[in-house]
């Protein structure tokens, strides 16, 4: 995420208009640690996503749905 993106999220009102927005960017998983273990974090940019997934896949199509949960577009694929 550039520091211009990074700045138009922060004007962002809503829950709903910061999902569609980092939706728009794109979601990225890297390994961390959770209270289970190993596992993947998903991210955008920098902001880390409260989802994690035992792979780097299952993290991103996790993040996804959630973010697609929030911006009230759930259930219009992964």
């Amino acid at each position: 995420m550039t520091e211009a993106q990074l700045a138009a999220y922060e004007q962002l009102n809503t829950e709903h208009e910061r999902a569609r927005f980092l939706l728009a960017i794109g979601i990225t998983a890297a390994p961390d640690k959770d209270e289970s273990g190993l596992c993947y974090r998903a991210s955008v940019g920098d902001i880390r996503l409260p989802v994690t997934g035992a792979t780097k896949l299952s993290a991103i199509e996790r993040a996804t749905a959630w973010l697609k949960e929030k911006a009230g577009m759930a259930g219009q694929g992964v």
